[in-house]
C-alpha cells in the first residue's frame, strides 16, 4: 500500500484542491515510512542493549559471587610450597634439577628427565598418589634381584655442608625394604666415586646411615604404611668431594612413592643470611 502511495503520480486534469491533497498525502506518506525507519532501528538498538547489559550484569554477579566465596586460606603460603624457581623470595637453592618429579620423557617407556633410573621400568610416573604438584615417582621391583632406582648427581662445595629433604609414601614393605642410596666423588664420572670405606672412615656410624640408610642411625627407611612420610638430615661433604650423588632405592617387594626431593647447601645459607628454604 505504501509502495503504491510513493509511485503515486498526479492526476492530470484535475482541479486544483485535488492536485494540493495528492500532493499532501505524497508528503506525509514519506514522511510515515521514515518514522517507521526510524522506530524499527530504536527497537533494535534497544533489544542490543538490553542483551548486552544483561550479560555484563551476569558475569558482574558471578565474579562478585565467585570473590564473595573465596577462602583466601588457599592463598596461605604452607611449609610445603616449593619455592625453587621463584626468583622473588631470597630462599636457599634445590640443587637438583626437577625434584619436585613433574617433568617427564614419554617413550616405549616413562623417563624422569634430569635423574637416571638404572631400571627404567621398575620406575613410573604417578598421577594419583602424589605429595605436592601433578606426579610423583613410583618405584616398584617386581623381579628378585632388581632393584628400582632413583639418583641425581649434582656440585658441591668440599667441607660443605648440604640439607638432603625428601617426601615418600610406603605402599608395600618386603625384606630390606628402601633407603638412601648416595655417594660423593672427587669428579662428576662415576669412576671418581669416594668408596665406601672412604666414608665410613670419615662419618662416623650413625652418620653414614643419612646417605647409605634411613637417616640418623637407621638402616632403612621408616616405613609407616600409606601415609607421606619426610626424610630431612643434614650431613658434612668430605674435603675431598666435589660432586654428590642423591639417590633412593626401592628393592624387590616394596613399593613407595618418591616426590618433593630437596639438596640444598647449608654453608650458603649460613655466610650469606638466605633464609632456610621453607620445606
Amino acid at each position: 500500500m505504501l509502495n503504491c502511495i510513493v509511485s503515486m503520480k498526479p492526476i492530470e486534469k484535475v482541479g486544483k484542491n485535488t492536485k494540493s491533497r495528492n500532493n499532501w498525502l505524497y508528503k506525509h506518506a514519506i514522511h510515515f515510512i521514515c518514522s517507521m525507519m526510524l522506530v524499527g532501528i530504536s527497537i533494535l538498538f534497544c533489544s542490543c542493549s538490553t542483551d548486552d547489559q544483561d550479560e555484563y550484569t551476569n558475569i558482574y554477579t558471578e565474579t562478585h559471587k565467585s570473590d564473595q566465596n573465596t577462602n583466601f586460606d588457599d592463598y596461605d603460603n604452607s611449609s610445603d610450597t616449593d619455592w625453587t624457581n621463584n626468583e622473588s623470595n631470597a630462599e636457599a637453592e634445590n640443587l637438583l634439577i626437577n625434584g619436585g618429579m613433574e617433568n617427564w620423557f614419554l617413550f616405549t617407556y616413562e623417563i624422569l628427565d634430569a635423574w637416571l633410573c638404572h631400571n627404567n621400568y621398575n620406575v613410573k610416573r604417578e598421577s594419583k598418589n602424589v605429595y605436592e604438584g601433578h606426579y610423583s615417582t613410583k618405584m616398584q621391583s617386581k623381579e628378585s634381584g632388581s632393584t628400582a632406582t632413583v639418583d641425581q648427581c649434582i656440585p658441591v662445595e668440599p667441607n660443605g655442608k648440604i640439607r638432603i629433604r625428601f617426601h615418600y609414601y610406603v605402599e608395600q614393605w618386603k625384606a630390606n625394604g628402601a633407603r638412601t642410596y648416595c655417594y660423593f666423588r672427587t669428579r662428576s664420572t662415576e669412576s671418581s666415586t669416594i668408596s665406601a670405606d672412604e666414608l665410613k672412615s670419615f662419618y662416623d656410624k650413625d652418620t653414614y646411615y643419612i646417605i647409605r640408610g634411613g637417616g640418623y642411625g637407621l638402616t632403612y627407611l621408616p616405613h609407616d604404611l600409606n601415609i607421606w612420610q619426610v626424610f630431612d638430615e643434614t650431613i658434612e661433604v668430605p674435603p675431598t668431594a666435589t660432586y654428590f650423588v642423591f639417590g633412593v632405592n626401592s628393592y624387590y617387594g616394596t613399593t613407595i612413592y618418591v616426590d618433593d626431593c630437596w639438596v640444598t647447601d647449608e654453608i650458603e645459607h649460613s655466610t650469606t643470611g638466605i633464609n632456610p628454604v621453607k620445606m
